[in-house]
């Protein structure tokens, strides 16, 4: 029979159409596949949720990716970034005209239209009320490195010459108020590597007078007076030592090896203050109203305080003069200015003090007449060291400030024109007062007035003080040896 058993395949050759065979990956035809897996109707649920549809998990995981760098960009806007740009140092650091001072400069080495600040092979033009610092070569004119800011100008600035470093001071000004606003931002620049060292801030109550400011000082601290306040920062790191109040509106400062000498101009009674220069602790205080009898008709008191060396300090005025020690106050010597015919010294601005001698122009009384001439004295005996009249009989001393003392020399400058114009430069040594040399001046705009700014680093610096409305071409002048 063609019937097989229940269960057997048919046998081929039996009536009907042949079984299907099935191929490997393929389902029989005879039967379609089952629209769903075995049981489905019992379990409709958990099948969906076990997995989540691949669209879903990208979305998530581009929202955590947009999160994360949202997050970093805010972070990237809320950091404290400086106001500045330093655009430097270029090439190698100028190297200077000569080590010391010039001993006979004749030769003019350049020229500026502004009073620059010498250190090294560089000039700092750092100029109250600019908003950029320019380091160059003060030969060729090269420029170092600019450092600039983008908000404030500058009001002060001072050479760390231990640290080789530029203090600087700057804040906002509103000029139709000539006021400055707090509060003030302090940047020291490396010269040589033309990089910010640290920088901070000063808080104050203001706005105050655009004059209130006088130079900041650089030694064992760095000292900023401005109006109401005095305040002394480490000069390596820029820390606050400390702040006292000024009720002055100029204050001028002083340091010695240990302490901080503050002399204060205000209310018609100058003040003389020595403070620690780590602490502030206040160590004395001394006025100077009784050396002045006719103060009441005077602008301000003529007072001058000057360093002597040593913690001492030298106060003086035309009529007298004193030394104190700088820790204690107590006075070391104190006489008139006025002493001996060759002690007379014609006037305060051409007093100079190094290491406990004072070089000035004074009014020498010779067997042949009386003379102009330079004078070194002993500060705290008075004892005359030397003299040394000015070259001619008709010489005056100039008269700016025409005296300069800088590596074992003094330079002075002499008029023959009643001391309005300097004609002749003389250098002295001075420790003995040998005359070194006799340098006829010939300086640009030869009719103008000229002072002396200064001697280091292989060149003496004449300023240019003619008061004149138009632009001065050449403001400073820089000599050096041939």
């Amino acid at each position: 029979m063609c019937s097989p058993p229940l269960g057997t395949p048919r046998p081929s050759g039996c009536g009907g159409m042949p079984e299907p065979v099935a191929r490997p990956g393929l389902l029989p035809t005879s039967d379609p596949p089952p629209a769903h897996p075995p049981g489905w109707w019992r379990h409709p649920v958990r099948h969906w949720r076990g997995r989540r549809p691949p669209g879903l998990r990208l979305l998530l995981a581009l929202m955590l990716v947009l999160l994360a760098v949202s997050t970093a960009v805010a972070v990237w806007e809320a950091r404290p970034r400086p106001d500045w740009k330093l655009d430097g140092p270029h090439g190698a650091f100028p190297t200077a005209v000569a080590a010391e001072a010039p001993h006979r400069p004749e030769k003019t080495v350049a020229t500026f239209p502004y009073l620059p600040m010498i250190y090294g092979g560089v000039a700092l033009r750092a100029v109250p009320e600019a908003d950029a610092i320019t380091a160059a070569d003060l030969r060729s004119g090269r420029v170092y490195w600019t450092f600039t800011r983008r908000r404030g100008h500058l009001v002060a600035a001072s050479v760390d010459w231990k640290r080789g470093r530029l203090l600087t001071v700057w804040a906002r000004a509103d000029a139709e108020a000539g006021s400055t606003s707090v509060p003030l931002r302090v940047t020291t620049l490396d010269i040589r590597k033309g990089r910010v060292a640290w920088e901070r801030t000063i808080d104050g109550s203001g706005p105050y007078p655009s004059t209130g400011f006088w130079e900041p000082r650089v030694r064992t601290a760095a000292v900023i007076p401005f109006s109401r306040a005095v305040v002394a920062l480490d000069p390596g790191t820029g820390r606050t030592r400390w702040q006292v109040p000024d009720p002055c509106d100029h204050t001028a400062v002083l340091l010695t090896e240990s302490t901080v000498v503050l002399h204060h101009q205000c209310h018609g009674d100058e003040t003389v203050d020595g403070r620690d220069a780590a602490t502030g602790r206040l160590l004395w205080s001394r006025t100077f109203a009784s050396w002045w009898p006719g103060r009441d008709l005077a602008r301000k008191l003529p007072v001058k305080v000057a360093d002597l060396g040593r913690d001492r300090v030298v106060v003086w005025t035309v009529e007298r003069e004193a030394v104190y020690d700088a820790r204690t106050g107590s006075a070391i010597a104190e006489r008139p200015a006025a002493g001996k015919p060759t002690d007379t010294v014609s006037r305060g601005d051409d007093l100079v003090f190094r290491d406990g001698v004072r070089y000035g122009t004074c009014y020498l009384r010779l067997a042949r007449g009386a003379r102009h001439g330079i004078c070194a004295n002993d500060e705290v005996s008075g004892r005359t060291l030397w003299t040394s009249p000015l070259p001619g009989r008709h010489d005056w001393p100039a008269l700016n400030p025409s005296v300069a003392v800088a590596d074992g020399r003094v330079y002075s400058l002499s008029s023959v024109h009643g001391g309005e114009f300097a004609d002749r430069l003389t250098v002295n040594d001075a420790r003995t007062g040998a005359v070194l040399a006799r340098v006829p001046l010939s300086l640009p705009s030869q009719g103008d007035l000229y002072r002396l700014a200064g001697a280091s680093d292989g060149v003496v610096a004449f300023m240019n003080d003619m008061v004149t409305s138009l632009p001065r071409k050449y403001p400073t002048v820089l000599l050096g040896d041939r």
